[in-house]
Order: C-alpha cells, then sequence, then structure tokens
C-alpha cells in the first residue's frame, strides 16, 4: 500500500540536503579521517581493510554492479561497456589489487582467504544490502544509492592510497588498483550525475521516499562496518 506523503523540496533539492548530512559524508567519518591523516594504528587499518575485503573484491563487488537490471537497457549496455573496457586493463583487477595493497599492509595469505572464506557480519550485511536494493528495488533508489555511497568511493581510495604509501610504508606498486580507481573518479561522478537526471528528478513524492531510505540504508551498514573495524 502507498503511502500519502508531501513533498518537501524536488527530488534535487533533497539530494542536496541529505548530501550536506554528517552521517552521509562517509570520507569525512572519523576512522577514515584517523587512516587519511595516519593517526590510525596500522594494525587498525589492516583490520579495517580485510573487513572491507569481501565487499570491493570477491563476489561482493559485483554486488555494486547488480542494481544494473534495473536500469534501461541503453543504460546498462553503456555501464557493460565501461565494465569491459576497464576489465582490459590487469590494474582494474580488483581481486589482485586489494591482494597487493593488503599484503603491503602486512596482512597474510590466511588472513586474506579467511575474510573471503569468512566474512564478518557487518561486511555480508553490507553486501546484502546493496544486493538486495539491486534485485528488488528501481532505477530510482539505485541512482540516489549511488549518488550518496558509491560516488565518493573512487577518490576515496586515492586518498587512502596516498596515506598507505606516505604513513603506512606501503610501497607504491601495492598501490596501483587504489590509483586506477581514484583516475575513475571524475567518469563516476558524470555517470552519476546522468542516473540522478535521468531517473531522479521527475521521481514522484513516494519513489523518492522509497530512494532516500534506500540510501540511508546502505550508507548505515557502510558506516557499521568501517566502525566495526
Amino acid at each position: 500500500m502507498k503511502l500519502d506523503i508531501l513533498a518537501s523540496a524536488t527530488p534535487r533539492e533533497l539530494l542536496a540536503i541529505d548530501a550536506k548530512k554528517s552521517e552521509n559524508r562517509i570520507a569525512e567519518h572519523p576512522v577514515w579521517q584517523q587512516v587519511l591523516a595516519g593517526d590510525l594504528p596500522k594494525a587498525r587499518v589492516k583490520k579495517l581493510l580485510l573487513a572491507l575485503y569481501p565487499v570491493v573484491a570477491g563476489p561482493g563487488r559485483y554486488a555494486f554492479a547488480a542494481k544494473i537490471s534495473q536500469i534501461d537497457a541503453q543504460d546498462g549496455k553503456q555501464l557493460f561497456r565501461q565494465i569491459h573496457q576497464t576489465l582490459k586493463d590487469p590494474a582494474a583487477d580488483a581481486d589482485e589489487g586489494w591482494r597487493k595493497v593488503l599484503a603491503g599492509i602486512g596482512a597474510s595469505e590466511r588472513e586474506m582467504k579467511e575474510a573471503l572464506r569468512s566474512p564478518s557480519a557487518e561486511s555480508a550485511d553490507l553486501v546484502d544490502v546493496i544486493r538486495e536494493h539491486g534485485l528488488r528495488s528501481g532505477p530510482v533508489e539505485a541512482a540516489v544509492i549511488a549518488f550518496m555511497l558509491e560516488q565518493h568511493l573512487p577518490r576515496l581510495w586515492g586518498k587512502l592510497a596516498d596515506s598507505l604509501q606516505k604513513n603506512y610504508g606501503v610501497k607504491s606498486d601495492a598501490l596501483t588498483h587504489l590509483r586506477h580507481d581514484a583516475g575513475r573518479a571524475s567518469e563516476m561522478e558524470k555517470w552519476t550525475k546522468h542516473l540522478v537526471d535521468k531517473y531522479v528528478d521527475n521521481a514522484d513524492t513516494y519513489k523518492m521516499f522509497e530512494a532516500r531510505r534506500a540510501a540511508r540504508e546502505a550508507v548505515w551498514a557502510w558506516t557499521v562496518l568501517v566502525e566495526s573495524a
């Protein structure tokens, strides 16, 4: 049953309001600020990255692409084309790339295998939240999740690479994948803007309510994972 909801602002204005909220500014979270400043102990950084490993590599990374089925055929083809082009570049290999990052911070092969084999509850929950919205939600939800969470990740990975090299002694060649993702920041932001322009601007009030709720769930799951490490 659809609820009767009165819009307090346009969809674009609501996105702007949400984007300014501190809880949604994922790169400004105190844990990340400590990592980027080199203030978080190296053992904690390793624990955080191991917790993220099942999300950004292995089967979990495909959860973020699962929502492709919820956008139209033209955009779906474009996204698949981007993924195909990216996969031609060895630096885009998330499995190998994140393995090198983790090895650089001191994680053993056993720890990495265990992280993938038995993800933490917080890691599994984040993947499940993203996958669930990919399966049952629509393009408005997909666009808002991308706007609130995914578009910020490339720049965060670039800053993480800088800090790992400067503050934690990780060699540059172990950070190739993070820098590759950072290089896609403008492309990701352009793609997210396209999704918002196409699917969000004319969304009805109830659909926008659902989309903002979906984004809050995704960002909250991300935050819980970060704070659990």
